[in-house]
Parts: C-alpha cells; structure tokens; sequence
C-alpha cells in the first residue's frame, strides 16, 4: 500500500470532531507524570472501557478472535490477530486509531488502553491468575501495530531466596 494511502485510511480512524480535544487531552496528560504512570492509568482506563463490550465465551481462539474483532469493528479500532506461540498467546492488534487520536508522542504511553481492554476481557473469561498480559516490544507499523503477549510470569525471587 502506498503512504499516501496508508495515512489516508489511517485518518479515517479518529473522528474529526475529537481529534483537537484529544491531542490537547494528550499533551496536558502527557506533562502530568512519568511514562510508567500514563500507562497504569491508561491501563486502568482500559480496563473500564472493556466492561462494556462482551466478546463471547472464547470457547476457541476462533470464537476469541471473533468476539475481540466484533467489538473493534464497531468502534472502528481496526482488528486483532490471536496467535498461538509454545509459551504465549499473543494478540496482535492492527490498525488502531491511537496515533491518530493521540498523536505519535503518546505512543509510549497510549497502547497500554488496549492492554487493559485485552488484559480485562481475558480476566473475564476467567484467566488464570499466573498469566500476565503485556505490550510486547515496539510501536509497530508507524504506530498502527502492537503486540501484546499472554504468558505465566515468572516470579521474582525474595530477598532471602536469590543467590
């Protein structure tokens, strides 16, 4: 696809009416604390946006998928990919209106909104508490992909038990 028309269809994705108030909303939330705190709190903020939207009961990755792609396709939010890895799920979420919301500067902060969509629709479904959903690496794609990962964390060790 050409660059001129990928930030045609990428302009598409935030509704002109919110572009000014969120770009100022992310410049003023920007300066009011580090990166670590912007994605908790967005985190969180996610977290609350997902009680709104059922996804089924994700009785296969392709029903998970499915319900996940329902949701975004209503919003407009672009589409995700459920792939299975040997120790992880991994979600892979294309085409969100982030950037475009936000602008580039947030990308450091904002894809943590989508972690806690996913991260709530997973505990809805009754994840197993050892699991941990977590942005994965970089910004993708000029911003238009991220990569989140399902896996047991491991513990860190106590004080009294490392070597």
């Amino acid at each position: 696809m050409s660059t001129a028309n990928a930030k045609y269809y990428e302009n598409q994705q935030c509704s002109i009416q919110w572009r000014a108030f969120l770009k100022a909303f992310s410049a003023e939330f920007a300066s009011k604390g580090d990166v670590k705190d912007l994605r908790a709190f967005m985190h969180q903020l996610g977290r609350t946006m997902a009680s709104e939207f059922s996804i089924g009961d994700g009785s296969s990755l392709l029903a998970l998928e499915a319900g996940m792609n329902h949701v975004w396709t209503l919003l407009n939010w672009g589409w995700a990919e459920v792939i299975e890895e040997t120790d992880s799920l991994v979600i892979a979420h294309h085409a969100s209106p982030l950037k475009v919301a936000f602008g580039a500067d947030a990308l450091e902060w904002s894809p943590a909104l989508l972690e806690g969509i996913y991260s709530q629709w997973f505990d809805g479904l009754g994840m197993d508490k050892a699991l941990r959903l977590t942005q994965r690496g970089a910004v993708l794609e000029d911003g238009q992909l991220f990569i989140y990962e399902l896996k047991k964390q491991l513990e860190e060790p106590s004080y009294f038990t490392r070597r």
